[in-house]
């Protein structure tokens, strides 16, 4: 298990130019707290700060790396009372002797705070969150008066935001906003609003010079209610919204969406193939033996065939979600919504189905008898437009290429630094592994024979 990352607080009291630190006889230093890797640091933080000390706050920023000499965030806190006895007291920033920043930390937050350096983020800024329920007041979808001190912080920093902001008669509105490198993911979300609507939470605003959305609370995730029922309605409507999507393709581009079709994926083969070449001779672990020069040609040969054979079956070019899980697909009482489109790419549909009946694989025990059920509530809606064998072909041919487009993704690693990045090197070698597997399906050796 690894181990837990500890965290330095500088909990900002607005107006006062004063933070809350940990008081020692006649010292002080930022509180600080344990949070476990892996899961939403924003979360665990405003979470275990809530428990902890009764507080209140939301995160500006995170700041580790080059960036600190240990991890720390910035909040800006929304409700404290002074108790007596609390390990916890306010200390002016500008203080010294007492300060429990080093110089440059200091002067760092004292930017937040807007009194030196540029204008920073709105969502970096102390009082972001009263700003945001002005938006949605200024909307005509609520009151100032209606919003609660209910608030779930998931994600922040580097102009990114999301949070869920409630209200005292039950309901919520959710922000969003992203900042580099997914700022193309706005102009996908506002494209997708004007052109499919009826598949995305309804938007209640939108802020350009922001990034930012803001949407109703939409349901609940299918992570929660992961059924066969649920995947079934799931994937039928997935269908519709792709069919619905042929349309507005060259919409969907103009605003963002990439073109990860079959021939551009197959132009590509060779640099992905070279690529994972060099990344097998940089691995490490002897966990797993890496996959020889020999066999990673084989299988760019295999995913050329398969590209051919996918171009010949002539299914039009739709809308993909190349990061579909069931943490971003949302249901309600009777609707299904897709949210989160960094990943918004259009080429061959059936490669999302794709990564859903990969996760049934992952997480389902009777996958096996979970998948032809699914199968055939994503055919239905094809049967529109495609021919029963497009579509059988289409499913033995999905696998392999999916795994490939996953990897692929937006393509701008081929020729970027993130090409060398360990971690990604792990990445990619995983999914080859993954395209080896693939490649010796039985469904697939007939569907190249056919």
């Amino acid at each position: 298990m690894a181990d837990p990352i500890e965290y330095r607080l500088a909990l900002i009291l607005p107006g006062t130019g004063e933070v809350l630190a940990a008081l020692d006889n006649g010292t002080s230093t930022l509180p600080r707290i344990a949070i476990r890797p892996g899961e939403r640091h924003v979360k665990q933080l405003t979470e275990l700060i809530r428990q902890t000390w009764g507080i209140r706050a939301v995160v500006l920023d995170l700041l580790a790396g080059a960036e600190a000499v240990s991890p720390w965030a910035v909040l800006e806190v929304r409700q404290w009372s002074e108790v007596p006895g609390s390990t916890l007291g306010p200390v002016h920033i500008d203080s010294t002797g007492r300060s429990p920043l080093s110089e440059a930390e200091r002067d760092r937050l004292i930017s937040f705070l807007g009194k030196t350096g540029p204008r920073r983020n709105i969502f970096m800024s102390v009082g972001w969150l009263g700003e945001v329920q002005r938006w949605i007041t200024d909307s005509g979808h609520a009151l100032s008066s209606d919003f609660s001190n209910d608030v779930l912080q998931l994600n922040a920093g580097g102009g990114f935001a999301l949070a869920r902001v409630g209200t005292t008669n039950g309901s919520a509105f959710w922000l969003k906003a992203v900042g580099p490198p997914n700022e193309h993911e706005f102009g996908i979300t506002k494209a997708l609003a004007e052109c499919l609507p009826s598949y995305l939470p309804s938007i209640v605003a939108m802020r350009d010079e922001w990034n930012a959305w803001i949407t109703e609370d939409a349901g609940h995730p299918l992570s929660e209610t992961f059924t066969l029922p649920s995947v079934r309605r799931v994937v039928a409507t997935l269908a519709n919204l792709q069919i619905d999507s042929i349309e507005h393709r060259d919409a969907l581009r103009a605003a963002g969406c990439i073109d990860i079709s079959i021939p551009v994926l197959k132009a590509h083969l060779r640099e992905i193939r070279e690529y994972l070449e060099e990344t097998m001779a940089r691995q490490t672990s002897r966990k797993v033996a890496p996959l020889g020069t020999f066999r990673l040609r084989e299988l760019e040969q295999i995913l050329r065939e398969a590209c051919s054979r996918m171009q010949e079956l002539c299914i039009p070019d739709a809308l993909l979600h190349n990061d579909i899980n069931a943490g971003n697909i949302l249901l309600s009482d009777s609707r299904c919504f897709f949210i989160d489109w960094a990943e918004g790419q259009i080429g061959n549909p059936f490669l999302t189905f794709q990564h859903i009946c990969a996760q049934i694989l992952r997480e389902v025990q009777d996958a096996d008898t979970w998948l032809p059920a699914v199968k055939r509530s994503y055919r239905e809606p094809w049967l529109t437009c495609l021919s029963e064998s497009q579509i059988e072909q289409a499913y033995a041919l999905m696998p392999i290429l999916a795994i490939a487009s996953y990897l692929y993704g937006r393509g701008s690693w081929l020729c970027s630094s993130d090409r060398d990045n360990p971690h990604f090197q792990a990445h990619a070698r995983s999914l080859a592994r993954y395209i080896d597997r693939a490649a010796r399906a039985p469904e697939l050796e007939e569907a190249l024979c056919h």
